[in-house]
């Protein structure tokens, strides 16, 4: 699981991963199981999330 904390107008992309078979189906892509974002603290303006995908996914933060 990646932890991230984001703020207003900031973002997470979440795209395949460097590598992975780009025709590969959305059946195959989540048959390991589904993307997860948890909510795990917020204070302020900031919220801090735990995120769980595929392997085959990348999860970047942006902005």
């Amino acid at each position: 699981m990646l932890i991230v904390s984001r703020r207003p107008d900031e973002s997470i992309l979440i795209k395949l991963a460097g590598g992975v078979d780009d025709s590969l189906t959305l059946k195959e892509l989540f048959a390991q199981g589904p993307i997860e974002i948890t909510l795990l603290k917020g204070k302020g303006r900031n919220v801090r999330m735990g995120i769980a995908a595929p392997p085959e996914l990348s999860i970047r933060r942006k902005g």
